[in-house]
């Protein structure tokens, strides 16, 4: 089942080009509003013509599939999508590998999980590593939003928007792996209410929508919606039920490196020493990070798991 999580990944990192390439054509908030409804249309009538499931949650899940909503459509995928317009595929790519720093703080917090010394370290190295990044040179774009302690807006934006989604999938793995409620009706739940209130959104803030070809946004949300709302969004949650958050948050250093590759295949995006800089030196902060698990064995009996 390793291939899988090595495909999830690959996928993941095409999903930032073609996020990317689909704001050449319309707004951002508009961009994700018609992608969740679409995709969640076509889960839908999956879900109800060909496994008869009722597509209404139950009442004592509502609350954890609120969470879930407001976390990975709203505070995540809106605030990516705007920021995407300003950061290159590859660094937006890389700042997504703070993703199981923010997962750890979050069960220090919310679960008491306690956290090591390695752990601790590893987090100090981990967030270190978006400094030479940080530092690089940003296109006219992005600077022109400013910045704060050498990191810019958009930048900003990008990770606060990480945090929501490592913990967003802290709430999925309770619907999926304790509620046992079937992931595909999670998301398709999701991405019906989360387009519709981005969708709100867009209308309230005026946005033009659609300001470029129609034929070829309507091509690249497509692919979109088949890459990113229904093969990964559903690969995930279904590798949920076997590796742990952690540990598919550790196999994330795979995206970067496809998104560097999607990058400057076909957006002519340059290649500089920070992205390596930054992308070693994330590495290495997991690799500490994720050092009592694989001292004790943890990560490869799940590298073995079928």
């Amino acid at each position: 089942m390793l291939f899988l999580v090595v495909l999830l990944y690959a996928l993941f990192g095409f999903t930032f080009t073609l996020g990317k390439i689909v704001l050449f054509y319309a707004t951002p908030f508009f961009v994700v509003a018609s992608r969740m409804i679409i995709g969640g249309l076509i889960l839908g009538a999956y879900l109800t013509w060909y496994h008869k499931i009722r597509c209404l949650p139950a009442k004592k899940d509502l609350g954890l599939l609120l969470q879930f909503i407001f976390f990975n459509i709203c505070c995540f995928y809106g605030p990516r999508s705007w920021a995407l317009q300003y950061l290159t595929t590859s660094k937006a790519a890389l700042l997504m590998n703070l993703s199981p720093f923010f997962t750890a703080l979050f069960a220090y917090i919310f679960l008491k999980e306690k956290i090591t010394g390695y752990k601790a370290l590893g987090l100090i190295i981990g967030f270190s590593g978006m400094i030479p990044v940080a530092i690089a040179q940003s296109s006219p774009e992005e600077s022109m939003w400013g910045s704060f302690a050498y990191f810019s807006f958009p930048e900003i934006i990008f990770i606060i928007a990480v945090a929501c989604l490592s913990y967003s999938m802290i709430v999925m793995q309770k619907l999926v792996k304790h509620r046992s409620i079937n992931p595909v009706l999670v998301n398709t739940l999701c991405m019906l209410a989360g387009g519709s209130a981005m969708g709100i959104l867009s209308l309230s803030l005026g946005e033009k929508m659609i300001f470029g070809d129609k034929v070829l946004f309507a091509t690249v949300i497509g692919l979109q919606i088949i890459v990113s709302n229904i093969l990964c969004s559903n690969l995930q949650a279904f590798l949920l039920k076997t590796y742990s958050t952690t540990f598919l948050a550790f196999a994330s250093f795979i995206s970067p490196l496809c998104a560097l590759g999607y990058g400057y295949l076909l957006l002519g995006e340059v290649i500089t020493w920070h992205f390596f800089a930054s992308f070693f030196i994330v590495i290495l902060g997991l690799s500490i990070f994720y050092f009592d698990d694989i001292q004790n064995g943890k990560l490869q009996h799940e590298l073995h798991k079928p």
